[in-house]
């Protein structure tokens, strides 16, 4: 197990379900796991499939993993978000409210067509109602042109990678400033960015070395980006 520090960010190298146990308790879980799918990855005019990545995604990897580590993980958190992908929905612990970002450019093909919805699990209760501050004044959901219209995935040596905008968003909905955001399934280290840019705390875990080093290149740059967004420039 590895351990970096960059700014208000603490990053581990190794597998979470070791990490895991290891971690104080956290005031929100936001994470974009493995879905059990078989993932293969896309050749896009934006992206290229890599035979060089690694990305594992199959059911048992789910079941073994992800699955025990998202109940981990959602133990050691006051709240949770975390998007689930469709087919296996159903499968994970049951959540006290759902959301979803429609993209109609981001989700891929389905058996009934191509699909255009990312859902959200919700965990706890909204920290703006727990502590005080009222009702967040948006809703549940929202819309997003996807990666292909925004360009985000260029350059980022990723597979599966989320928009910025997308972690953004559920950073901003599961946590308030100040607050520690957990990532056991950090990838390239998207949820990290956008607590950096949001003035949240971050734990992120990644297992796989050649993302772990793409997160942590990303983290640098957004750190050091940092006192030109306090200043407005």
């Amino acid at each position: 197990m590895e351990k970096v520090e960059i700014g208000a960010a603490t990053l581990y190298l190794g597998d979470c379900l070791e990490v895991l146990p290891l971690l104080a308790p956290v005031d929100a879980l936001v994470t974009d796991p493995p879905y059990g799918v078989d993932f293969k990855g896309k050749k896009t005019k934006e992206t290229l499939n890599r035979p060089d990545l690694v990305y594992c995604d199959n059911e048992e990897y789910f079941r073994t993993t992800v699955l025990p580590a998202i109940r981990d993980a959602i133990s050691k958190a006051d709240r949770a978000a975390i998007f689930c992908g469709i087919r296996r929905l159903l499968e994970y612990p049951e959540p006290a409210d759902m959301g979803a970002i429609i993209c109609p450019n981001g989700a891929g093909r389905s058996r009934w067509g191509f699909g255009g919805f990312h859902p959200i699990l919700f965990y706890g209760t909204s920290p703006y109602q727990a502590r005080g501050l009222g009702s967040r004044p948006t809703c549940t959901v929202i819309y997003h042109p996807g990666m292909h219209v925004t360009k985000e995935a260029i350059g980022n040596d990723h597979p599966c990678p989320k928009p910025v905008a997308f972690m953004a968003w559920v950073v901003n909905t599961a946590s308030l400033p100040g607050d520690t955001v957990l990532d056991p399934f950090m990838g390239s280290g998207t949820t990290c960015v956008a607590c950096m840019n949001l003035d949240r705390r971050f734990i992120g875990i990644e297992i796989e070395p050649r993302y772990f080093d793409i997160a942590c290149r990303r983290i640098e740059q957004a750190q050091k980006q940092l006192p030109l967004l306090e200043h407005g420039i």
